[in-house]
C-alpha cells in the first residue's frame, strides 16, 4: 500500500472511534461526588482545596475518586469551586454523566460566569467550552462551545508546530516568492495573507453567538478577548501581515 492509500492515522476513523470510546468510559460511582444542585456557591469560593494525604494506589483505577484526587493535587490551596467545576467537566467527557452534574455545571456558569471566566486558566476555559459543545442546553451553546473549543485547539496545534522552529510567536516569517510556494493540503485554495478576511469572519461569527447567549457570554468574551489581545498566535501574525486599509 502506498502512502497515498494509507490513512495518516493508523486504522483510520475506526481506530479513532475506539480511542474515543476508551476515553469516554464512565467513571464508577460518579454520582457520589456530585453535591446537591442548590449547593452554596459562595462557600465554594471561600473554601480552599486541602492538601491530599492519599495516593493513586489508594483509589480504584476507574473510580471517580481517582480523578477527584488528581484535581485535589492540581488545585491545592485554590478555591474549592475550581475543583468542583473541573470534576463536573471530567464527568461530562464520559458516557452517561450524572444528570445533576450537568445541571450544576450550567448553574455555576449562569450565576458565577463572570468570576469563573476571569479566574480560570486557559486550559479550563477551553475545557468549559468543550463541555458546552458536548452538553449545551441550546443549539447556540453547542455551536459556540464547539467553535471556541476547535478554534483554541487548532491554535495550539498550529503554534506548537511553529514553536519547533525556535521563532517567537509574534515574529513574522520571511516570505518566499509566490511561484515557490507549495500547494495547500486537501486541494484548498490558499488564504490571501495580505488581504484575506476569513479570520475576521470566523471571529465575528463566534462573537455574534456570544452576544446571543447570556450563560456562555462571560466565557466566550474572555476567550475571544484573550485572542484579540495576544499578538503571539497565528491570528496576531495574520494581522501583522495585512496591508493597511
Amino acid at each position: 500500500m502506498s502512502d497515498a492509500d494509507s490513512p495518516i492515522y493508523h486504522g483510520g476513523y475506526a481506530s479513532l472511534m475506539r480511542f474515543l470510546e476508551r476515553r469516554q468510559r464512565p467513571f464508577q460511582n460518579a454520582a457520589d461526588l456530585v453535591p446537591p444542585i442548590d449547593t452554596d456557591l459562595t462557600t465554594l469560593w471561600t473554601t480552599q482545596v486541602p492538601e491530599t494525604t492519599l495516593k493513586y494506589s489508594d483509589t480504584p483505577r476507574y473510580d471517580v475518586r481517582r480523578k477527584y484526587l488528581e484535581l485535589q493535587m492540581e488545585f491545592e490551596g485554590q478555591p474549592e469551586i475550581f475543583r468542583l467545576l473541573a470534576l463536573l467537566i471530567a464527568m461530562s467527557r464520559r458516557n452517561d454523566p450524572p444528570p445533576d452534574a450537568m445541571h450544576l455545571f450550567f448553574r455555576m456558569w449562569r450565576e458565577d460566569g463572570q468570576k469563573l471566566a476571569a479566574a480560570l486558566s486557559v486550559r479550563w476555559l477551553i475545557s468549559s467550552a468543550t463541555t458546552f459543545a458536548d452538553c449545551g442546553e441550546t443549539s447556540d451553546q453547542r455551536a459556540l462551545g464547539m467553535g471556541l473549543s476547535t478554534l483554541f485547539d487548532l491554535i495550539k496545534l498550529h503554534d506548537s508546530e511553529r514553536r519547533s522552529t525556535g521563532k517567537p510567536g509574534d515574529e513574522k516569517m520571511k516570505f518566499v516568492r509566490h511561484l515557490r510556494r507549495p500547494p495547500l493540503g486537501l486541494g484548498m485554495p490558499p488564504y490571501s495573507i495580505e488581504k484575506g478576511d476569513v479570520d475576521k469572519v470566523m471571529l465575528a461569527r463566534l462573537w455574534q453567538l456570544a452576544e446571543r447567549d447570556e450563560t456562555m457570554q462571560p466565557l466566550a468574551v474572555r476567550m475571544l478577548r484573550m485572542l484579540m489581545e495576544d499578538r503571539s498566535t497565528i491570528f496576531g501574525r495574520m494581522q501583522a501581515y495585512k496591508v493597511p486599509e
